[in-house]
């Protein structure tokens, strides 16, 4: 797996290959971890029950914390962006008040209002660790329905997503493929 790499794309390829060969589970486990990225790998060899043993929790784990990471990753993504609208708006707000004269520059500082309740709803989001106890109940969906043998998208479930204008990375209709937070 390489840095950038989603979980996804490597436990596609990892089945494959550990389908043609008789691997016995502790091998499997072994080379399953070896192959995962250090984003990854640094939790686990960290975790506080010690690393799993067996192929099917090393695999559960990861995914867990695969998920967690990325879901952190969004959050700081969408923390930057609502500072950057702040300071934007509070750069608007300045060039208006020097405009105006002074009596408008005291009107014009920054909305606090504003601030905190961007930083509320990103306290609102799930933490890591909430999301690491309802994670593994998610990990039982099954998306071979939704992937080919490569890890992509089948074709009729990309047709679908075109014709609902969604992302074909993430299934997300706030935006596209090439503008993708999750890609």
């Amino acid at each position: 797996m390489k840095p950038g790499d989603k979980i996804s794309t490597y436990n596609v390829d990892f089945m494959r290959y550990a389908s043609q060969l008789d691997w016995v589970n502790s091998v499997l486990c072994y080379r399953y971890y070896q192959g995962l990225s250090n984003q990854i790998q640094d939790p686990i060899s960290t975790w506080e029950q010690g690393k799993p043993t067996s192929f099917q929790d090393m695999y559960v784990l990861a995914m867990t914390i695969n998920y967690c990471y990325w879901k952190r990753d969004c959050e700081c993504h969408n923390a930057r962006q609502a500072e950057k609208e702040a300071l934007e708006s509070h750069s608007r707000k300045q060039g208006k008040a020097s405009t105006s004269g002074s009596a408008m520059a005291s009107q014009s500082k920054a909305n606090p209002s504003s601030v905190a309740s961007s930083a509320k709803n990103l306290s609102s989001k799930p933490s890591p660790s909430s999301a690491l106890k309802k994670q593994p109940n998610t990990l039982q969906v099954d998306l071979s329905s939704k992937l080919a043998s490569n890890g992509k998208l089948t074709s009729d479930e990309c047709k679908k997503h075109l014709e609902n204008n969604l992302c074909l990375y993430c299934g997300a209709g706030d935006h596209k493929l090439d503008s993708c937070p999750k890609k």
